[in-house]
């Protein structure tokens, strides 16, 4: 038994770098290999996915930050541009659309827990679940970050800005987003929260396409946020199991 959830751990671990850390990288070095040679750049990469078994998505994220930099520095193609563009007036618009939509993702994930219940299937909450209610507040406030801040952005960019958009060139926009939500749900490693993951990279596809990359990390931020807020009551007020 310990042996197999080795080799889980082990394969989490190689997905984390598959869908996490190399799609940033390899955005980042078409601009690197300007400045930097190969030998170090070898280095830095090196260094850079060990950083990010440690650290899970906050070397990522940095790297995110850096591939905009020089995305807009250099004046990157159209199309990049395009999706990286201001949601300006049309934010306050974006955000009630986002709220509402973890309203109705809400209740149909509770739907498909109670069908799972039905029919045998014991449902569980992510680990990051237990992690948050058994944690130190110093580690809350870590995780907190990780999962409302960096983790919008650095998924975003991976399912959305790259596979999404680059997939959708070749097989359509609707094949595309139904593939890329499959696998974001699928990477996420929890049955009970399937549903609400592929609805949310559907649903992120979508603002992908009308209002570009910002607007599907706000809807990203928006779901982990409430999710991570209904955690933190649970675990202030000491309520007894809740399925958030």
């Amino acid at each position: 038994m310990e042996g197999n959830m080795n080799y889980f751990e082990i394969f989490k671990d190689v997905s984390v770098v598959f869908f996490i850390a190399i799609p940033p990288w390899l955005a980042l070095r078409k601009y690197l290999k300007n400045y930097l040679n190969r030998a170090f750049l070898t280095i830095f990469f090196i260094t850079y996915i060990i950083a990010t078994l440690l650290t899970q998505n906050v070397f990522p994220f940095i790297l995110v930050v850096l591939c905009f930099y020089f995305a807009i520095k250099m004046k990157d193609n159209f199309e990049v541009l395009y999706y990286l563009r201001p949601i300006k007036e049309k934010k306050t618009e974006i955000i009630l659309y986002c709220l509402f939509f973890r309203f109705i993702i809400y209740i149909i994930n509770v739907f498909y827990a109670s069908l799972l219940e039905y029919v045998g299937i014991k449902v569980k909450a992510q680990d990051i679940y237990e992690i948050f209610l058994n944690a130190g507040w110093i580690k809350v406030i870590f995780l907190f970050a990780m999962t409302v801040v960096f983790a919008p952005i650095v998924e975003e960019f991976t399912f959305r800005h790259i596979l999404y958009r680059g997939l959708s060139k070749k097989i359509g926009k609707q094949l595309s987003a139904a593939l890329t939500s499959f696998l974001f749900a699928l990477i996420h490693y929890n049955l009970a929260g399937f549903v609400s993951f592929f609805g949310i990279g559907i649903y992120n596809c979508y603002l992908y396409e009308k209002y570009g990359y910002r607007a599907a990390v706000v809807n990203h931020f928006i779901f982990n946020f409430i999710s991570v807020l209904l955690i933190l009551l649970i675990k202030i007020f000491n309520i007894p199991t809740v399925m958030t």
